[in-house]
């Protein structure tokens, strides 16, 4: 009996640690995404990829936002 339960333990405990090994070698090859460039030139793609027609209707709602922002600032 003791038997059995000692080896039921050895098994779990190598089934636990070869999930653990595959789980720490999955992680440390997944390729990771570089960061995409935060700022005015991530903001000029997206604008370069609008219609024209959403590409002037964001440019409104920056105009207006900026106007909002001066009169509030004065």
């Amino acid at each position: 009996m003791i038997l059995a339960v000692s080896s039921i333990a050895v098994f779990f405990a190598a089934v636990s640690i070869v999930s653990a090994c595959a789980l720490a070698f999955l992680v440390l090859t997944q390729e990771h995404k570089p960061l995409s460039r935060q700022g005015p030139e991530a903001f000029h793609r997206h604008l370069d990829a609008l219609s024209s027609l959403s590409r002037d209707r964001v440019r409104r709602q920056l105009r207006d936002a900026n106007e909002r922002n001066t009169r509030e600032n004065q």
